[in-house]
């Protein structure tokens, strides 16, 4: 991830860069003008069961990585030993974000490749604190997302419908007296702030099983000035060292954005035909994890070893890290020679989670979307610390 000296000459970086990414995101476009005129089957009857991608039942499952892990600065190698199940206080409830290569609107409900890699990429690092359950889902496709940015909706309720079918399954089968926390990044935000604002929210019983949620580059909304009163009525953001039953949510940049996808509530359509608050009454929240989590040091990026499944997200990935490589090693895990701290600002009427590299580490920047592909992989362990505070204190609290 490339370092910038200052925010002029990053600047200058990133519009140079700015013509590259534009191709991939004309493939993406041009792919969903093709779907939408294809003649694809929009409505699928609900699905009767719910198929678990990961789940305690379901061995060798994506979340079940080992936690061994190569420091590319450091050269420091760690191996943790596994946290058996039952020394685990909390479920993880986890929603991968949108990785399918399909050009049909929504996905099929099947465990592919690039499905599994976004899980393990983004929700298998927290496998050491909760039992993790993550449903298979009919995601929106990338042509399934514009069709829904252009006013049919149908992809992203088929979407929501899993998930809600999924939750429900988790709980009625699960232990009712343990904890939860929610994790979910890109697509996977928004599918939970609905279900969140839907089911949780205004559920005392359900609300109270809540040790904390993760909605991460999903533009969660909150009333100008307030911790609540957006997405959610009762369950605020975090804002707090230690802080629990709250929410943790930010997009990142490298450089502040002079149009993005994230960190504006006037112009989230996404939200919008999601049926979720946008609008200028409301600002998209930004929780910084150095406060909550009360470790301010540098942070790199640690993700899973294995190469990348061959994609759009792929290329996404390999831009992201251009002209370096992802960070790889030996070992499960790799975290790269980059560190970096961050704050949350609001710049040309974007708030999100500025990064400043201390030390260098090329990250390049995508076009309306800033660096959403790192969202969750910057500073992945201090957010595991801070769910496994959360997970603690609730138990402390509830037993």
């Amino acid at each position: 991830m490339r370092s910038h000296k200052s925010i002029s000459s990053s600047r200058r970086s990133t519009t140079r860069r700015w013509r590259r990414p534009i191709t991939v995101l004309a493939i993406c476009l041009t792919s969903a003008l093709l779907a939408s005129g294809g003649g694809a089957t929009f409505a699928e009857p609900a699905p009767s069961t719910t198929i678990w991608l990961c789940s305690p039942a379901v061995p060798s499952d994506p979340c079940d990585l080992p936690q061994d892990t190569t420091d590319l600065l450091t050269g420091a190698v760690t191996s943790p030993p596994p946290v058996t199940d039952p020394d685990k206080s909390v479920d993880c409830f986890f929603v991968y974000g949108t990785a399918t290569h399909s050009l049909t609107p929504n996905a099929e409900r099947v465990a592919s490749p690039e499905i599994r890699a976004a899980t393990s990429l983004q929700g298998a690092r927290f496998n050491r604190i909760c039992r993790m359950y993550a449903p298979v889902y009919r995601q929106a496709s990338f042509p399934g997302t514009l069709l829904v940015n252009l006013g049919y909706t149908e992809p992203f309720s088929v979407a929501y419908r899993d998930v809600l079918d999924a939750w429900n399954a988790f709980l009625s089968h699960q232990d009712t007296g343990r904890g939860v926390i929610l994790i979910g990044h890109s697509q996977g935000a928004f599918l939970l702030r609905k279900l969140i604002r839907e089911q949780i929210d205004p559920r005392p019983q359900v609300r109270s099983r809540l040790a904390g949620a993760f909605v991460m580059g999903g533009n969660v909304t909150t009333e100008r000035g307030s911790t609540v009163g957006g997405d959610f009525t009762r369950i605020p953001i975090c804002t707090q060292r230690y802080q629990y039953r709250c929410v943790t949510a930010y997009s990142n940049n490298i450089v502040p954005p002079p149009l993005s996808l994230f960190g504006n509530s006037t112009l989230d359509i996404a939200s919008l035909r999601a049926g979720l608050p946008m609008g200028p009454r409301y600002a998209v929240a930004c929780t910084d994890p150095a406060v909550i989590s009360g470790n301010d040091d540098p942070v790199g990026i640690t993700v899973p070893s294995a190469p990348y499944p061959t994609g759009i997200l792929a290329a996404f990935v390999a831009y992201t890290a251009a002209p370096g490589a992802w960070p790889t090693s030996s070992t499960t895990w790799t975290t790269g020679r980059g560190r970096g701290v961050g704050r949350c600002a609001e710049v040309n009427g974007y708030r999100q989670y500025h990064i400043t590299m201390t030390r260098p580490q090329a990250l390049n920047e995508i076009p309306l979307f800033d660096t959403h592909v790192i969202d969750v992989n910057f500073g992945l362990d201090r957010l595991v610390d801070i769910a496994s505070r959360q997970a603690k204190s609730w138990l402390a609290d509830t037993h």
